[in-house]
């Protein structure tokens, strides 16, 4: 069974991507920062950690790239509800999400470079979405691209 699998629209990762979510709104509320900036600067490192798996060629459906960006405001959402609406003291809670979420990332991430992948240069060549049986393709084109394959 693999866990790790990339789906179509959510996947394991998604849990992640919320508790991430929810961190960042406890951090930023941690350090006395606007709702809104909050979530702005949420939003953008949201974005950024995506841009960072495409850089290192872990590619994703695009629906699974939008919806890892939902899917982490909801977390955001989650978390501001409890610290900025509700305020709820920072407790020892946050730490242990924080935890979680760190394992979570390392068995996810051990288990992406287990299947045989490397960090940037050089790709191993790998089956994806759209090569046929006999050929192999590796990861090329932009970020929101469904299907962006090279076939060698």
């Amino acid at each position: 069974m693999n866990v790790w699998k990339h789906g179509k629209y959510v996947d394991t990762w998604s849990f992640v991507h919320f508790l991430s979510g929810f961190l960042l709104a406890g951090i930023f509320y941690r350090f006395s920062y606007s709702f809104l900036l909050s979530l702005a600067f949420s939003l953008l490192l949201l974005i950024a950690w995506e841009f960072f798996e495409w850089a290192i060629k872990i590619i994703e459906p695009s629906p699974n790239v939008i919806m890892d960006l939902v899917v982490g405001l909801l977390g955001f959402f989650a978390g501001s509800y409890v610290f900025y609406f509700m305020k709820q003291p920072f407790n020892p809670y946050f730490y242990i999400i924080l935890i979680i979420t760190i394992l979570l990332s390392i068995w996810g991430f051990t288990d992406f470079l287990k299947k045989g992948y490397r960090l940037f240069w050089p790709m191993p060549r790998t089956p994806h979405w759209g090569a046929s049986k006999k050929r192999w393709a590796t990861p090329t084109g932009t970020l929101f691209s469904f299907a962006s394959v090279t076939i060698i």
